[in-house]
């Protein structure tokens, strides 16, 4: 598409636009008039807003706790925090995807019970291991009581995040959010105050606050949670076993890859740098932190929701021209929280934090294709075929970890530019693959479920 002759007629032979570049610039502009105007984005943005809000009170009650708690507590609250995220991604196999993936509802209550009762069978599991890890003083005993309750919350919210994706109901997911927020922290500043162990009122408020979230999106779906009361069968768990084998063969080590890869900066840079780099990369990587989980809660229930298969209608398909816009619109928000910190790095000279604007701009490039993938890895996890997704992932993980073992001959800033890249590749990797499949998804409508 040219220009107007009496808009070309002012400009040089060098400075009049090719035709590529006018496509380009008019995807970029339709992609940014459907970011702005788009329903999508508008409920994004208010889910933004409400996570932005709860990430502030916890954050700030968080600063008022560490004044009262030995430092060593959050290190073993984190240990803790970590099995029992671990735990919560097994939990059930990763079949909870089928319940958001099932075109009818029949299918996604028969998924759900087939979740309710798998998660039955490896919790009891997890339940007993953690008994006997108290009892071989491998966790502190209190502790290993306290575990399977927050395995028991996480899976239950879990079921409910998924349900109330299903339905669109996004208002309750920013709500349900933000009374995690008050009420987890609140809970933990009262505990402190008490005579309890400092990491018992972690874990405990880590319960409480889980389970007020949990309780009130299980109030939001009492319908559909009612409906576990009947349909009990074992046909319909061996199909729905069968038609999404791929989800615990595939699916679930690519979740624990996933997570591996995004941590893998907080991993590798303490065996490459100093003490004082390492630093700085963590202290970065919090601080981009915020904003990629914000970015991620808000988007990924919107992302699922909108790709999901449906009977009324073909799939939608996820275009280049969104992944586009995401990467100038993110790029642009993540660009202009680098700059600001780098422009503030001369006000923190003669303090532990002189030099982070050298971390800044790595840190932000990593997470900004964190934030961008994520989305995409879950959306990926709506279809059968989850081969190329677990492929992508090991790949990933796999150059991360090769950047390490090279770090005797790369400096520490060649091996964060290494994980960087490798996380732009994964993003667009994935944005690739979700395009792929959800045009399978589409042409595949009226079709037998393709084979995984």
């Amino acid at each position: 598409m040219q220009r107007p002759a009496q808009e070309r007629s002012h400009l040089t032979a060098s400075e009049i636009p090719t035709d590529e570049s006018w496509t380009l610039i008019k995807a970029v502009r339709l992609v940014a008039d459907q970011i702005l105007n788009g329903r999508p984005m508008r409920d994004a943005l208010r889910l933004g807003g409400r996570l932005v809000a709860a990430r502030l009170m916890s954050v700030m009650t968080l600063v008022v706790a560490a004044w009262l708690v030995d430092i060593e507590t959050f290190a073993e609250f984190g240990v803790y925090q970590t099995l029992a995220t671990l735990a919560s991604i097994a939990l059930f196999l990763r079949y909870d995807a089928a319940i958001l993936s099932s075109r009818v509802e029949k299918d996604a209550e028969d998924a759900l019970r087939f979740c309710v009762l798998i998660g039955v069978l490896l919790w009891s599991g997890f339940a007993i291991a953690a008994a006997l890890a108290g009892k071989m003083g491998l966790m502190r005993e209190q502790l290993t009581l306290l575990l399977p309750l927050s395995i028991l919350v996480r899976g239950i919210l879990c079921l409910s995040l998924v349900l109330t994706t299903r339905s669109g109901d996004f208002k309750g997911i920013g709500r349900a959010t933000l009374i995690q927020s008050a009420v987890q922290p609140t809970t933990l500043l009262v505990l402190v105050l008490s005579p309890l162990e400092d990491v018992l009122c972690f874990a405990i408020a880590d319960i409480v606050g889980h389970a007020s979230s949990a309780i009130f999106l299980m109030l939001q779906r009492r319908r559909t949670f009612a409906k576990l009361r009947g349909g009990w069968s074992s046909s319909s768990f061996a199909s729905v076993a069968k038609n999404w084998k791929a989800l615990p063969f595939y699916n679930l080590p690519s979740s624990f890859f996933s997570l591996a890869f995004v941590m893998s900066p907080l991993l590798i840079m303490p065996m490459v740098a100093n003490a004082v780099f390492a630093g700085h990369i963590a202290l970065a990587y919090r601080i981009f932190d915020v904003p990629t989980q914000i970015i991620t809660a808000a988007s990924t229930p919107i992302f699922l929701n909108k790709l999901r298969p449906m009977e009324e209608k073909p799939s939608p398909i996820f275009g280049r021209h969104i992944m586009l816009g995401l990467i100038v619109f993110l790029g642009l928000a993540y660009a202009l929280m680098a700059a600001c910190l780098i422009l503030a790095d001369p006000l923190l000279e003669g303090s532990e934090l002189a030099g982070l604007a050298d971390a800044v701009p790595l840190v932000a490039a990593f997470q900004l294709f964190v934030a961008l993938a994520a989305p995409l890895n879950d959306s990926c996890s709506l279809y059968l075929q989850q081969k190329r997704l677990v492929l992508i992932q090991a790949m990933s993980l796999f150059v991360g970890i090769y950047a390490a073992f090279l770090a005797t001959r790369m400096s520490p800033e060649g091996v964060l530019a290494t994980l960087a890249v490798v996380s732009a590749c994964r993003a667009l990797a994935l944005g690739e693959l979700l395009r792929k499949l959800s045009r399978l998804s589409s042409l595949s409508f009226v079709q037998e479920p393709l084979k995984p």
